[in-house]
């Protein structure tokens, strides 16, 4: 019995590092420069397709990557519905976690002014200067890199 259990053990966990995917410093080295072409987009996005549904940062980030995605044409109206769901979902899943709060401020930066999806603008702005004392160091330089917050 025992060595059946050290057997099911070693297996859940080699199973399980497939599973693990990306770092999230993989994904924030990535991000900035997803929207350069279409290549980076449909790297990023294929780099996102692993991330684990239940980490809300991830599956803010694969939102970003789908609306970036969109930018490049394709199933535009698609891309950019679910890409907002997951962005909106994770923040309302934590709502006071400021990288979510980034992604979405930097997504809503980058959209063309038809789209109707650029009314957090301010707020997130707003919730970014109020909290960036807050974050952890890394997070912080991160923040500052997209916005100059000091």
């Amino acid at each position: 019995m025992e060595r059946t259990m050290k057997y099911l053990v070693l297996v859940l966990c080699i199973c399980a590092l497939p599973l693990r995917g990306q770092s999230i410093g993989e994904v924030r080295r990535a991000y900035p420069t997803a929207s350069a072409s279409k290549e980076e987009a449909t790297a990023f996005v294929a780099l996102m397709a692993k991330a684990p549904a239940t980490d809300v940062v991830l599956s803010a980030y694969k939102g970003a990557s789908l609306m970036i995605l969109a930018k490049f044409g394709g199933k535009r109206t698609a891309l950019l519905k679910e890409g907002k769901a997951l962005i909106e979902g994770a923040l309302a899943q934590e709502p006071e976690n400021a990288e979510l709060h980034l992604i979405r401020l930097s997504v809503q930066q980058n959209l063309p002014k038809i789209v109707p999806y650029r009314n957090n603008i301010a707020a997130d702005k707003a919730f970014l200067k109020a909290h960036y004392s807050k974050q952890p160091a890394d997070l912080q330089a991160y923040i500052s890199g997209f916005l100059e917050l000091k």
